[in-house]
């Protein structure tokens, strides 16, 4: 019997019961990637957000680069994130929209409707309601469905009496949940539960990467002030050849993501909310936006007395 390897996971199958199915483009697919394709909601076919939720987690960043080595990133911005049906301000771009919900107090609700457009969206129309508490009574609980966008610039939650708004700063990254999205302030919690949490950080992820490369910003340039004190702009550097390791405070210039990936392609992003960014392991730092990076300590617990003194 005949032997064919499946092009999302790379493994080969045989015999009658173990073949794989022969797509329109030629590629061939398993029973099991096929199987997770269609329950992220996507078509079956060989292409870059397919691979990608097939795909081991930590072979995902390799993945997108080279996509972007041989697709033109206009065309990638293009085809993977068009306009929503809800217009968004002027210049921003609609990086994510899915389908949420979060459960608030019901006394906290405004009677009236809210705005149905971002691009209408005034401060005023802002109410950012917080998680219910756990003690909130039973019938003071209510869950909300709504919306969830997330643009360049913020993380947007239209439901039909209120709207939230966040910086993307605020997001919980790396949490490695796949049914919601956290944002954490000092004060409050947002908690929207959604489907496939990993696919919108996969598409935010690939966005940062793609718009850099369209705007031609992978300059690779560090402008240092002093031996402690130095500004990145997007680029790839090496830990230790480019970059001295150690922890650093974070200060961004442009908060569009810096993201450490170690040996065996892990990766972590951080924003400007993170009180420091860890880079005494080594590894590969990405950057995607611009930030001024402050040297404090060469390991975490030297970080941590200098910050009790």
């Amino acid at each position: 019997m005949a032997k064919n390897v499946c092009d999302f996971c790379l493994k080969e199958y045989g015999g009658l019961f173990g073949r794989t199915i022969r797509l329109a483009d030629g590629h061939h697919v398993c029973k099991n990637c096929r199987s997770i394709i269609q329950s992220y909601g996507l078509p079956v076919q060989f292409d870059l957000f397919q691979q990608l939720v097939t795909a081991h987690p930590n072979l995902r960043d390799m993945i997108m680069d080279a996509y972007l080595e041989t697709h033109d990133p206009g065309t990638a911005i293009a085809k993977f994130y068009p306009l929503p049906r809800v217009m968004m301000h002027e210049g921003e771009h609609c990086i994510n929209a899915i389908e949420a919900e979060m459960t608030v107090r019901k006394s906290e609700i405004p009677t009236a409707n809210a705005v149905t457009s971002i691009a209408d969206i005034q401060r005023k129309d802002i109410i950012n309601l917080a998680d219910a508490p756990e003690d909130a009574a039973r019938n003071d609980v209510q869950k909300v469905k709504g919306m969830l966008y997330e643009s360049e610039v913020a993380l947007y939650f239209l439901s039909e009496k209120f709207i939230n708004c966040h910086r993307l700063g605020f997001v919980k990254r790396n949490t490695g949940e796949t049914d919601q999205i956290q944002v954490v302030t000092k004060k409050y919690t947002y908690t929207y539960k959604v489907k496939h949490a990993d696919l919108f950080f996969m598409r935010e992820r690939f966005f940062r990467k793609v718009n850099a490369a369209a705007n031609n910003k992978q300059q690779h340039l560090i402008y240092i002030r002093n031996d402690n004190e130095l500004t990145i702009t997007p680029g790839v550097y090496e830990i230790p050849r480019s970059l001295k390791p150690g922890i650093y405070k974070v200060k961004a210039v442009k908060d569009d993501g810096l993201h450490i990936r170690d040996s065996i392609g892990r990766v972590k992003d951080y924003y400007e909310n993170e009180e420091c960014i860890d880079l005494t392991a080594g590894g590969v730092l990405e950057c995607t936006g611009e930030y001024e990076l402050e040297w404090v300590a060469s390991n975490k617990e030297e970080a941590e007395k200098k910050t009790r003194r």
